[in-house]
């Protein structure tokens, strides 16, 4: 039994630590709760929406308050994971011109996985993650200096609560449709993904085929680190013993 967790252990590798996956959950969950408290107060409101914050004004304080909770969140996170917050902006932000061959054979890859391959390319991320990394990061910079003008109107003209009103909104819907296109991707719906909502809601590991298909350079480099990192755990325990 142990010889088999140990080879099942080798044919996964680690993608995200248990700090990422529960800071992930986090974001997520406040999200919804911004996102559903948000949509109960836009235009005339939705008094049924509204009613499970206790009212219109009560859902427009829990909005207000739980959006600077997630604003402290994201600068606390770049105060003491700075380094961490940076690789993941240069990631992000890497586009090559080799990526567009990556856009082009993705149609095919998501229809008929069994056949085909995303073309390769280079980085943590693949070409759509990036882009998806990009718009999620502008949206929530966007929603955070606009929700933080609306929340004190009198210091402002109206034509500024106004302007910011339109962009926050903009930006929620910019959102949506990335997040969407998201969780269809890291729900394992598609067939080309199967599994691979274990790197982020499961153990942090993927199937180590899987990741050579999705992240290549990453999987190769993930692999050698595993393979640097020494014997199985069942020879690491006998080494301790004997020593």
């Amino acid at each position: 039994m142990e010889g088999r967790g140990d080879a099942e252990e080798a044919t996964r590798l680690l993608r995200n630590s248990r700090a990422a996956r529960r800071l992930h959950a986090l974001v997520y969950l406040t999200s919804t709760v911004l996102f559903v408290s948000g949509f109960s107060l836009l235009r005339e409101g939705r008094p049924g929406l509204e009613a499970i914050f206790g009212g219109h004004v009560a859902a427009g304080r829990s909005h207000r308050w739980i959006g600077m909770g997630l604003i402290a969140l994201g600068l606390l996170v770049l105060l003491l994971r700075m380094r961490a917050a940076g690789r993941f902006v240069r990631e992000s932000v890497q586009f090559r011109r080799e990526d567009l061959r990556w856009f082009v054979s993705y149609p095919a890859f998501v229809l008929r996985p069994s056949r085909y391959a995303p073309a390769r390319h280079r980085g943590h991320f693949d070409p759509g993650q990036r882009l998806v990394n990009c718009v999620i990061v502008v949206a929530f910079v966007v929603l955070s200096f606009t929700g933080t003008l609306m929340s004190f109107p009198e210091r402002f003209r109206p034509a500024v609560f106004a302007w910011s009103l339109r962009l926050h909104e903009l930006a929620t819907w910019m959102l949506v449709v990335a997040v969407l296109g998201h969780v269809l991707v890291a729900s394992g719906i598609l067939r080309a993904y199967r599994g691979v909502w274990r790197a982020m809601h499961g153990s942090g590991r993927v199937d180590a085929l899987l990741a050579r298909r999705l992240w290549p350079q990453w999987a190769e480099e993930a692999g050698m680190r595993a393979g640097e990192g020494g014997q199985s755990s069942s020879e690491r325990r006998t080494r301790s013993k004997a020593s």
